[in-house]
């Protein structure tokens, strides 16, 4: 972990971006977002760097509209709030992205697969 720890820094400090899923699996054509916690957000909040998230969303097309279009939405940037603690400034990262990639899974308009939940 700590060599892993050090090269997120040293890619942060030579401008690289760094993609982080914090849903931790993908399920493809899923068109709500799934919890997540803020453990993700750690490497900004430490880096003082923003964020950005990307949201996919699937449209209906096609003359029967049965074929799907992915239309991905890149919002932020979203920045820690250094008057908080490092706690809270994670917290407040995941709550702004969350509620933004919530807003845009609203204009899918194609479920191509129904997840079933137990």
């Amino acid at each position: 972990m700590k060599l892993f720890l050090a090269s997120i820094q040293d890619k942060i400090q030579k401008g690289y971006s760094i993609t982080i899923f914090p849903e931790a699996h993908i399920w493809p054509y899923y068109t709500k977002i799934r919890p997540f916690s803020a453990v993700s957000f750690r490497y900004p909040v430490e880096q003082n760097v923003p964020c950005f998230c990307l949201t996919n969303t699937y449209q209906a097309r096609g003359k029967k509209k049965d074929k799907v279009k992915i239309v991905s939405y890149i919002d932020g940037p979203f920045y820690p709030d250094t008057s908080l603690t490092k706690a809270e400034q994670k917290r407040k990262l995941r709550e702004e992205i969350y509620s933004c990639m919530v807003e845009r899974s609203k204009n899918s308009t194609k479920e191509t697969i129904k997840y079933v939940h137990k």
